[in-house]
């Protein structure tokens, strides 16, 4: 093969990974939250307590999970629904939706609530911490984006 041909070679394939990563499937997204704000904690210091104890592995920001899935429209929504991110198998047959009850649960010790999590973080045993942290979690709210939106 010539050097002219290797050159060729080279750049057809660059233009086309180049082109090729155009066409990145769009992140998913959760249905906007429909439930009210839960009141009983207090969302500010919840941000903080997210931001120190969940926000190594969440982010907020969709098609962007880390070894976490993405937590933005999560309050009310159904648990394992984001098709970008891969869920344990148990927490994917679980059926749960994600309100203050099931929250709270699985923030306590999200292995005691659910044997087979993904989710490896420590305990929260303070109610009133997991109150917060839950009150925080029901203010992400987003809209679900339009064709429109993602050009």
């Amino acid at each position: 093969m010539s050097m002219v041909n290797k050159y060729q070679l080279g750049a057809m394939l660059a233009a086309t990974f180049f082109l090729s990563a155009c066409e990145r499937t769009p992140p998913d997204y959760r249905t906007p939250v429909t439930l009210p704000l839960y009141t009983a904690g207090d969302a500010d210091n919840g941000a903080l307590i997210y931001q120190d104890a969940c926000g190594q592995c969440h982010q907020l920001n969709p098609g962007l999970n880390k070894k976490g899935p993405q937590l933005m429209n999560i309050y009310g929504a159904s648990a394992a629904q984001l098709t970008d991110y891969t869920y344990s198998e148990g927490l994917a047959a679980s059926g749960w939706v994600w309100d203050a009850e099931t929250l709270d649960t699985y923030i306590a010790d999200a292995e005691k609530a659910m044997p087979d999590s993904k989710m490896l973080s420590d305990p929260m045993p303070d109610a009133k911490e997991r109150a917060d942290v839950i009150a925080y979690l029901s203010t992400l709210r987003a809209p679900v984006p339009t064709a429109d939106d993602i050009k």
